[in-house]
Parts: C-alpha cells; sequence; structure tokens
C-alpha cells in the first residue's frame, strides 16, 4: 500500500504531465511532430496509475504484464491512427 507521501508524490507527477499535455494543446503545438512524445506521456501517466494506484508494481503473473500490455496496445492504435490521418510531407 502506499503511503501517503508517495501517493501525493504519485499524483503531483500525473498532474505535472497533465499540464504539459494542457499547454502543448493550448499553445497549438500539435500534429504530427509531436503526436509520439504525448503518447510517450500517456503512456507514462498510465504506467504510474497501474503500478502504483493499481498497487502492481511487484504484483507476480500475469496481472501487471496484462494491464501494461493493454494499456501499450490502446497508445500504439491511437498512435497508428493519428499518423495515417495526417500523413507526412
Amino acid at each position: 500500500m502506499l503511503s501517503t507521501r508517495a501517493a501525493t508524490v504519485n499524483w503531483l507527477a500525473l498532474l505535472g504531465l497533465t499540464a504539459v499535455t494542457f499547454a502543448l494543446a493550448e499553445n497549438d503545438l500539435g500534429g504530427r511532430s509531436l503526436i509520439w512524445p504525448v503518447l510517450a506521456i500517456i503512456f507514462l501517466k498510465g504506467r504510474i496509475v497501474v503500478d502504483r494506484f493499481m498497487g502492481l508494481q511487484g504484483v507476480r503473473g500475469p496481472w501487471r504484464a496484462l494491464a501494461l500490455g493493454w494499456l501499450a496496445l490502446v497508445v500504439g492504435i491511437i498512435g497508428y491512427s493519428f499518423t495515417l490521418s495526417y500523413p507526412a510531407n
């Protein structure tokens, strides 16, 4: 179980990563060049949630791999779909 301090630090990290992606969107920075960095931030946020808040960091068996694999699959499909929408010039 996470201590209150560790949970607060993780929550602040999630908040900071969200602020970065929000700032990119608000400053009209986007498109093909930023999709993979933004998706990497999304994957990092998902991993923090899976490992820390769902408590799967030290779990044996397929549960952590299943949750992270699902996250990687969803992020990959979004990235692939986005690159199809914005073809290279």
